[in-house]
């Protein structure tokens, strides 16, 4: 258990606060999250506004242990469009959720690469990524 692990959850109004660095978005994602444990594998997204405060909208979408094409694509396609009506200087922040313990995997990190490949070829903005299982919350890319 990381040092990050044994400071107690934020709290939820903390949830969108600013964002100004990959450390803040962690604490976002852990005051959103609650006490970890994951059944399923999901990837969460949300949007930054350019106020760098969370959206007060989440959404999540099933997903398998590897990245299907298909899922990633309709998704930053999806984000494009979304973003497309919004305002100038929106970004998009991920997160993977699942069931597992230890250091970060190279199913993480495969997922990583897809989904920033794939934004970057769709002008999708994204924050750095990360990735929470039952004990931790991770950095899995660096974009900020």
């Amino acid at each position: 258990m990381s040092h990050h692990e044994l400071l107690p959850i934020p709290s939820i109004e903390t949830a969108t606060d600013p964002v100004h660095c990959a450390a803040d978005l962690r604490q976002r994602w852990r005051a959103l999250m609650g006490p970890l444990g994951f059944e399923e594998r999901l990837l969460w997204f949300g949007l930054v506004g350019p106020d760098r405060c969370f959206t007060k909208k989440l959404c999540h979408v099933p997903i398998r242990r590897r990245p299907q094409g298909r899922v990633v694509w309709n998704l930053m396609s999806s984000l494009r469009t979304l973003l497309d009506d919004l305002a100038p200087g929106t970004t998009v922040a991920l997160l993977l959720t699942g069931p597992g313990r230890g250091p970060v995997s190279s199913a993480d990190r495969v997922w990583s690469k897809a989904l920033t490949d794939m934004a970057e070829r769709f002008a999708v903005p994204l924050e750095p990524i990360f990735r929470a299982h039952d004990e931790s919350v991770d950095e899995l890319s660096q974009k900020l």
